[in-house]
């Protein structure tokens, strides 16, 4: 397992999100005239918009051949050695021709780790599963086939 890092897959919209939303704030406070309640408001609203902004775009999880630790606001908040793991689950879904696929790392004791698709690239976490199936982790994946045809009986 070779290191690297998994990164929000819409990082860049969730940036340019939050620069909207500050931008929008700072526009309405100097040149609308608006009630100091409503600037207050706002600021409030541009806060939260910020903190939620933040957590996506500093969003990583780390991988390493000792384990994988997720970080977010620049500090680590969870990390697993890979011996900790009692059990590895993977989900897999294909809903409207958009795939899904997630990984779920419970360890002994504590918290489980949740690595998905829905905010990580799929590739990325793909690449991750098929990485815990080469260690033992998960289990083999199927080898069937899509081009084997069920045999025609002889006539």
């Amino acid at each position: 397992m070779y290191p690297r890092t998994l990164k929000a897959a819409n990082a860049l919209l969730y940036a340019s999100s939050t620069l909207l939303i500050i931008a929008a704030v700072v526009y309405c406070a100097m040149y609308k005239d608006m009630p100091v309640w409503q600037i207050w408001s706002a600021v409030a609203l541009c806060i939260a918009g910020t903190v939620w902004g933040l957590y996506y775009v500093t969003l990583r999880y780390r991988v390493t051949a000792e384990g994988i630790s997720r970080h977010v606001y620049l500090r680590c908040t969870q990390r697993l050695l890979w011996s900790e793991v009692a059990r590895a689950e993977l989900e897999e879904s294909e809903a409207q021709g958009i795939a899904s696929c997630h990984i779920i790392l419970h360890p002994h004791s504590g918290a489980p780790l949740r690595i998905s698709s829905d905010v990580l690239h799929l590739d990325d976490v793909q690449e991750l599963a098929g990485d815990l199936r080469t260690i033992g982790l998960l289990p083999a994946a199927d080898k069937t086939s899509e081009t084997d045809t069920p045999e025609q009986p002889a006539s």
